[in-house]
């Protein structure tokens, strides 16, 4: 059997076998529901949006210098800014920084966190190509990720101004707030994702069931399975008033008379 007669009959399957994939997807469909409504952990975000700023200490000069000069430097500051600030984001992915701002929340709140409470709590991007960039902070309790984000704020310009001569610092555009609700918890995604799963599965069952069925089920099969001539086919007798028994007393009158 050449590939195309392979995949004719395979989608043949498909198409023949489709209310069983339909219910594997339904299945899978409320597995996706059951876990996510069970198994899945509510969570509460609060972000915090810095500006990222350059300054090479020339302040004094600038403000006594003609308006072109200023226009000038503070846009060769921004470029500065911008071009820095995925270094100073990868120094907020380190170890030393999650140390220094669970120190600072510690002392703050006269708590003892762990720092291994900040793995995979902070989010940090670079909002649309600008200088500024926010944090989000993830946690299960809604009052803890608000504590981190205030402390953020407070603790992200002191590590910009300690690194590299201070020439890159940060100040807050939009202060975090608590809050008042959990994150989705991605019933739709998640229903998707375990529904093409079940269908997948389906659909792979009737394949290699398809494929491993060496039964003949026609004379063109047979005759192109081992190129023989087909001289006669036996009639399916079943649905048509005629069953075995009738049969054989037909065969035993024959035989009789």
């Amino acid at each position: 059997m050449n590939i195309d007669a392979n995949v004719q009959k395979i989608l043949f399957a498909l198409l023949r076998k489709w209310k069983l994939i339909v219910i594997f997807a339904v299945i899978g469909a409320l597995v996706g529901y059951f876990y996510t409504d069970n198994y899945t952990t509510l969570t509460y975000t609060s972000n915090v949006k810095f500006l990222a700023y350059a300054t090479d200490g020339n302040d004094d000069v600038e403000q006594n210098a003609s308006i072109d000069y200023q226009r000038s430097s503070n846009t060769s500051k921004m470029n500065y800014a911008r071009s820095m600030l995925p270094t100073y984001i990868t120094i907020m992915q380190t170890n030393e920084f999650n140390q220094r701002v669970i120190t600072d929340l510690n002392e703050s709140y006269n708590a003892n966190h762990p720092v291994s409470m900040l793995n995979g709590a902070l989010d940090i991007q670079i909002l649309n190509d600008t200088a500024i960039f926010q944090i989000s902070v993830t946690t299960e309790n809604p009052e803890l990720s608000y504590e981190i984000a205030k402390q953020l704020e407070t603790t992200v310009p002191k590590i910009m101004k300690e690194k590299n001569q201070g020439l890159v610092r940060a100040s807050v555009e939009d202060r975090a707030m608590k809050a008042t609700s959990a994150g989705s918890l991605g019933y739709a995604k998640k229903m998707l994702f375990s529904t093409l799963i079940a269908i997948a599965v389906s659909a792979a069952y009737v394949v290699l069931r398809t494929l491993l069925d060496v039964r003949i089920k026609s004379s063109d099969e047979l005759t192109e399975k081992y190129n023989i001539p087909v001289l006669g086919s036996v009639p399916n007798f079943e649905g048509r008033g005629i069953t075995a028994t009738s049969v054989k007393g037909v065969e035993g009158y024959v035989k009789k008379e």
